[in-house]
């Protein structure tokens, strides 16, 4: 499925594991990834292939923590400011792994479905911001403002 321009495919659903945790990979084109958010789950994310700028909040502002290349993982802690941003220049795949087990909902709800991860969706998905009160039904909030590029 595609959801706020990022391919994503479950791999290990919430409901299979009784909430407990739940998996996805992530396909994000250049520029792509998901946007600084904030959310009561734990992350684990590993870097598949190419590289991705991974974000935080510092004095009231989203900037680059780290890069991550293909084999680099890195855990974000629940409630934390945080998104990634792929600046590679080519498409970069990512697993992330969340504890407890909530994004699976959240993307089975905003995703537009593709049959893989290679395929344009049939219409254009809502973004963050049409995607607010959808993601805080799931406990998810968007940070609002600004970012600031410190690679």
């Amino acid at each position: 499925m595609v959801a706020g321009g990022n391919h994503v495919t479950t791999l290990l659903g919430a409901t299979t594991t009784d909430g407990a945790l739940d998996a996805i990979t992530v396909r994000a084109e250049h520029d792509g990834g998901p946007p600084p958010h904030r959310h009561s789950f734990g992350e684990w994310f590993l870097v598949l292939e190419g590289s991705l700028e991974l974000t935080g909040e510092s004095d009231g502002h989203i900037v680059s923590i780290d890069i991550l290349n293909a084999g680099d993982s890195a855990w974000v802690p629940p409630d934390c400011w945080h998104g990634t941003v792929n600046s590679s220049g080519s498409p970069a795949r990512f697993l992330v792994v969340g504890q407890p087990g909530t994004m699976t909902g959240y993307f089975a709800e905003a995703g537009v479905p593709v049959a893989d991860d290679a395929d344009a969706p049939g219409h254009e998905p809502a973004g963050p911001s049409e995607l607010r009160d959808l993601a805080a039904q799931h406990g998810i909030e968007f940070f609002d403002a600004p970012t600031q590029n410190q690679s």
